[in-house]
């Protein structure tokens, strides 16, 4: 072969295999054959076994149809933007392909937002009926998850000004706890990927709904403590920022503190911190927490002026003992539910994997006696605009 045609036939072979390796639209699905859903609800039923599943799909034609039952509250004859359709089964897979031949288009989870879990089927154990969206190769592991006081289905009836959809409204409203880091922020791959570790406990938001005598609102605070599975517990909304201190997954928050004669409030702007373990020859564990955060004066009432470089060791050494209180209760209440929420037992098995061998069995018995030092730098980060309160100057 004369060597002016190597080149150009070389150049045909790559073109040949890089055409093999192009996709096709063979498996293509148009949209007016698929209903969209935004967000799937599980509750435990009253007098059966198995589960309740709602799934909330986007309505195309807004005029209510689609098997399901529209729940715009607001009004009786407006037509809603999405559909709460629900059914009854023994297994999620089941319940699905139920719903199935009930609709005209096929039901399409891809773009689901969240996987919302009542407060009874938490209790009773969730690790089975997240079983079908860990397997469905449609199903995202980034769904947000949530666990409900009361019925999960009664979060997905709840109307926003803001939002078209109850689903998409909780998952911005939980999106938006970093400017407060009074709810963590979970995936289903998260979480999943805590339950299946031996010794870790996973956490998931709580959401409840409030109401008033005009309207019904959600709440995202605090989280739901989980042990083999199931809800052993909740953290209160100080409590879970300790937690997320330790973790070092604090992004931002608030701290309301008392000096003087004023209340304040002082901004968390910066946090970062390190968990360092100690095993002894004793089998005795220690961890250092070691935080350093930057605070700023948000506001403050009466005259004391807070900004005053004077008054600022006071302002550091109260927020300083703010966060320290809620790491310590954090640290009370995971002993007092024996689940290690922190990932404790983790760092003892990076640090001391020899050693871990023998503990992994029994950490449920050393898990509560482990001792934990707090100890927190603090930095100031300026008052804002103005340096002092807002009273009347002396003459």
């Amino acid at each position: 072969m004369k060597k002016k045609w190597i080149k150009p036939i070389a150049c045909a072979l790559v073109l040949f295999l890089s055409i093999q390796c192009l996709t096709g639209c063979f498996d293509r699905r148009e949209l007016d054959t698929i209903i969209i859903v935004m967000g799937v609800a599980i509750d435990k039923p009253e007098k059966e076994e198995g589960y309740e599943v709602t799934i909330q799909i986007a309505n195309p034609s807004e005029s209510g149809g689609g098997g399901g039952k529209t729940k715009k509250e607001s009004s009786g004859s407006e037509p809603s933007e999405y559909i709460n359709i629900s059914e009854k089964g023994k297994n999620i897979n089941y319940i699905i392909r139920e719903m199935q031949n009930k609709m005209s288009r096929r039901v399409y989870v891809a773009h689901s937002q969240c996987i919302v879990i009542g407060e009874e089927q938490a209790k009773a154990g969730v690790k089975d009926c997240l079983d079908f969206f860990a397997r469905a190769p449609e199903a995202r592991m980034t769904d947000l998850l949530f666990m409900a006081e009361g019925k999960a289905l009664d979060i997905f009836s709840v109307q926003s000004e803001l939002e078209s959809f109850p689903s998409t409204m909780l998952v911005k409203m939980l999106r938006n706890q970093e400017l407060t880091s009074q709810a963590p922020v979970i995936t289903e791959f998260e979480f999943m990927n805590g339950m299946i570790r031996k010794t870790m406990c996973p956490v998931m938001p709580i959401v409840r709904i409030l109401e008033d005598e005009e309207q019904r609102r959600m709440e995202v605070d605090g989280c739901a403590v989980f042990k083999n599975g199931a809800m052993v517990g909740k953290f209160d909304e100080a409590q879970t920022r300790g937690m997320l201190f330790i973790k070092n997954k604090l992004k931002a928050g608030v701290l309301s503190l008392n000096i003087e004669d004023a209340s304040i409030t002082a901004e968390l702007r910066k946090a970062k911190s390190s968990v360092k373990p100690h095993l002894y020859e004793d089998g005795s564990i220690k961890y250092d927490v070691e935080v350093e955060a930057t605070v700023g004066l948000g506001d403050q009432t009466g005259t004391f002026n807070m900004a005053e470089p004077d008054h600022m060791p006071q302002f550091l050494t109260a927020a300083e003992e703010a966060i320290k209180a809620e790491i310590q209760n954090a640290v009370d209440k995971a002993k007092e539910y024996n689940a290690d929420v922190f990932g404790f037992g983790e760092d003892i098995k990076r640090k001391y994997p020899d050693q871990w061998k023998s503990m992994e069995d029994n950490w449920d018995a050393i898990f509560p006696n482990v001792t934990v030092d707090i100890s927190i730098k603090m930095k100031a980060d300026g008052s804002g605009r103005i340096t002092k309160p807002l009273t009347p100057e002396d003459s």
